[in-house]
């Protein structure tokens, strides 16, 4: 049986705060988790400062990709803005939060405020 496991974000230290970013399935896009479920637009993140509340991210993560709603889920540690915007730590996971960066003011990263 295959092993669960993912190297998630290389960010040294503390691990809080944290967003759940993941894959949508069907359309590949990168979508975090937000109160309300999965969104596009990283700025409505929900925010886990403590391991209680990452921990049940997590969970409500893998239950979505065990009903085939995302995939590979995790938890990415961020910054804060002085506004509260979550900007993640590690470039990789920074730059699939921004996305495609040829063209920030085309494609579905153009519809939100920018992560600066």
């Amino acid at each position: 049986m295959a092993k669960d496991h993912r190297a998630g974000s290389k960010v040294r230290g503390d691990k809080l705060p944290a967003i759940l970013m993941a894959s949508h399935l069907l359309e590949g896009d990168t979508v975090f988790l937000s109160e309300s479920g999965w969104t596009l637009d990283p700025s409505a993140a929900r925010i886990a400062h403590d391991a209680e509340t990452s921990a049940a991210m997590e969970a409500e993560g893998k239950a979505a990709a065990s009903a085939n709603i995302v995939i590979d889920p995790y938890l990415v540690p961020v910054d804060l803005t002085e506004s509260g915007l979550p900007l993640a730590r590690h470039f990789r996971d920074a730059m699939r939060q921004r996305g495609p960066s040829i063209h920030p003011d085309m494609g579905k990263q153009a519809e939100f405020a920018p992560l600066d």
